[in-house]
Protein backbone atom coordinates (compact mmCIF):
# COMPACT_ATOMS: atom_id res chain seq x y z
CA UNK A 1 0.00 0.00 0.00
CA UNK A 2 1.02 3.12 -1.11
CA UNK A 3 0.70 6.64 1.00
CA UNK A 4 0.59 9.54 -1.40
CA UNK A 5 0.72 13.32 -1.80
CA UNK A 6 -1.77 13.93 -4.29
CA UNK A 7 -1.75 18.06 -3.90
CA UNK A 8 2.19 17.74 -4.90
CA UNK A 9 1.65 17.50 -8.37
CA UNK A 10 -0.98 19.82 -8.22
CA UNK A 11 0.80 22.72 -6.04
CA UNK A 12 4.41 22.09 -7.71
CA UNK A 13 5.87 22.01 -11.31
CA UNK A 14 8.13 19.15 -10.30
CA UNK A 15 11.24 19.13 -12.37
CA UNK A 16 13.46 16.00 -10.79
CA UNK A 17 12.49 13.24 -8.89
CA UNK A 18 14.30 11.09 -6.53
CA UNK A 19 13.55 7.72 -4.82
CA UNK A 20 15.40 7.40 -1.19
CA UNK A 21 15.84 4.85 1.37
CA UNK A 22 13.65 5.66 4.63
CA UNK A 23 15.28 5.30 8.35
CA UNK A 24 12.10 3.42 10.30
CA UNK A 25 12.06 2.15 13.82
CA UNK A 26 10.24 -1.24 14.73
CA UNK A 27 7.40 0.19 15.94
CA UNK A 28 6.49 2.45 12.76
CA UNK A 29 6.64 -0.18 9.92
CA UNK A 30 3.41 -1.59 10.64
CA UNK A 31 1.23 0.94 10.75
CA UNK A 32 3.18 2.36 7.41
CA UNK A 33 2.25 -1.27 5.87
CA UNK A 34 -1.16 -0.58 6.47
CA UNK A 35 -1.69 2.89 5.37
CA UNK A 36 -1.92 4.54 8.40
CA UNK A 37 0.46 7.63 7.37
CA UNK A 38 0.09 10.54 6.38
CA UNK A 39 2.35 13.05 4.10
CA UNK A 40 0.50 16.22 3.03
CA UNK A 41 1.91 18.83 5.43
CA UNK A 42 5.65 17.18 5.16
CA UNK A 43 8.59 18.87 3.87
CA UNK A 44 12.15 18.12 2.86
CA UNK A 45 15.12 20.11 4.07
CA UNK A 46 19.34 19.49 5.03
CA UNK A 47 20.52 19.48 8.03
CA UNK A 48 24.56 19.16 8.40
CA UNK A 49 24.71 17.71 5.03
CA UNK A 50 21.89 15.21 5.30
CA UNK A 51 18.16 15.27 3.67
CA UNK A 52 15.64 14.86 5.84
CA UNK A 53 11.62 14.58 6.22
CA UNK A 54 9.85 16.55 8.39
CA UNK A 55 6.83 16.55 9.81
CA UNK A 56 5.75 12.54 9.06
CA UNK A 57 3.07 11.63 10.98
CA UNK A 58 2.78 8.25 11.53
CA UNK A 59 -0.74 6.96 12.95
CA UNK A 60 0.30 4.87 15.58
CA UNK A 61 -1.30 1.22 16.56
CA UNK A 62 -2.15 0.61 19.87
CA UNK A 63 -0.05 -2.32 20.93
CA UNK A 64 3.41 -1.00 20.24
CA UNK A 65 2.73 2.48 21.04
CA UNK A 66 5.12 4.27 23.63
CA UNK A 67 3.10 7.27 24.61
CA UNK A 68 6.15 9.49 25.19
CA UNK A 69 7.13 9.00 21.39
CA UNK A 70 5.63 11.96 18.48
CA UNK A 71 3.25 10.98 16.16
CA UNK A 72 4.63 13.48 13.89
CA UNK A 73 8.54 12.79 13.61
CA UNK A 74 11.70 13.48 11.49
CA UNK A 75 13.30 10.61 9.64
CA UNK A 76 16.40 10.71 7.95
CA UNK A 77 16.48 9.50 3.81
CA UNK A 78 18.87 7.32 2.60
CA UNK A 79 20.54 9.08 -1.13
CA UNK A 80 24.24 9.04 -1.66
CA UNK A 81 26.78 12.20 -1.70
CA UNK A 82 26.51 12.75 -5.47
CA UNK A 83 22.90 13.16 -4.93
CA UNK A 84 22.83 14.42 -2.06
CA UNK A 85 25.27 17.22 -3.60
CA UNK A 86 22.45 17.04 -6.50
CA UNK A 87 19.42 18.02 -4.59
CA UNK A 88 20.81 20.30 -2.44
CA UNK A 89 22.34 22.32 -5.57
CA UNK A 90 18.84 22.37 -6.57
CA UNK A 91 17.31 23.46 -2.98
CA UNK A 92 19.81 26.52 -2.74
CA UNK A 93 18.37 27.96 -6.08
CA UNK A 94 15.82 30.47 -5.70
CA UNK A 95 12.22 29.41 -5.45
CA UNK A 96 13.33 25.33 -5.49
CA UNK A 97 11.76 23.18 -2.79
CA UNK A 98 11.46 18.88 -2.26
CA UNK A 99 8.02 17.31 -1.42
CA UNK A 100 7.61 14.08 -0.78
CA UNK A 101 5.29 12.59 -2.89
CA UNK A 102 5.08 9.20 -2.13
CA UNK A 103 5.68 6.28 0.52
CA UNK A 104 5.68 2.56 -0.74
CA UNK A 105 7.34 -0.33 0.04
CA UNK A 106 10.25 -1.86 -2.68
CA UNK A 107 9.85 -5.55 -3.92
CA UNK A 108 12.31 -6.25 -0.91
CA UNK A 109 9.94 -4.95 1.40
CA UNK A 110 11.87 -1.82 1.99
CA UNK A 111 10.05 1.31 3.06
CA UNK A 112 11.02 4.34 0.12
CA UNK A 113 10.12 7.73 -0.35
CA UNK A 114 9.89 9.22 -3.67
CA UNK A 115 9.78 12.92 -3.71
CA UNK A 116 10.26 15.36 -6.45
CA UNK A 117 12.21 18.89 -6.28
CA UNK A 118 10.41 21.70 -7.83
CA UNK A 119 9.04 25.21 -8.02
CA UNK A 120 5.98 26.37 -6.36
CA UNK A 121 2.91 26.69 -8.80
CA UNK A 122 1.19 30.09 -8.80
CA UNK A 123 -2.41 30.83 -9.17
CA UNK A 124 -2.81 30.97 -12.79
CA UNK A 125 -0.65 27.82 -13.29
CA UNK A 126 -3.42 25.78 -10.71
CA UNK A 127 -6.36 27.50 -12.97
CA UNK A 128 -4.71 26.11 -16.77
CA UNK A 129 -3.72 22.70 -14.82
CA UNK A 130 -7.72 22.38 -13.57
CA UNK A 131 -8.75 23.48 -17.55
CA UNK A 132 -6.76 21.01 -18.88
CA UNK A 133 -7.99 18.26 -16.41
CA UNK A 134 -11.53 18.71 -16.89
CA UNK A 135 -10.91 19.19 -21.07
CA UNK A 136 -9.25 15.59 -20.88
CA UNK A 137 -12.46 14.22 -18.45
CA UNK A 138 -15.22 16.09 -21.17
CA UNK A 139 -13.29 14.45 -24.10
CA UNK A 140 -12.97 11.27 -23.01
CA UNK A 141 -16.73 11.28 -22.13
CA UNK A 142 -17.62 12.31 -25.96
CA UNK A 143 -15.41 9.33 -27.15
CA UNK A 144 -17.16 6.82 -25.11
CA UNK A 145 -20.33 7.71 -26.88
Amino acid sequence: MAIQNRRAKFDYDIKEIYVAGLVLESNEVKPLRHGKASIQSSFINEQKGEIFINNFEIIPDKKNFDSKKKIRTVKKLLLNKREIRKILGLLTTKGYTAIPMEIFFNEKGLAKVKFGVGVGKKKYDKRETIKQREWSRKKQRIMNY
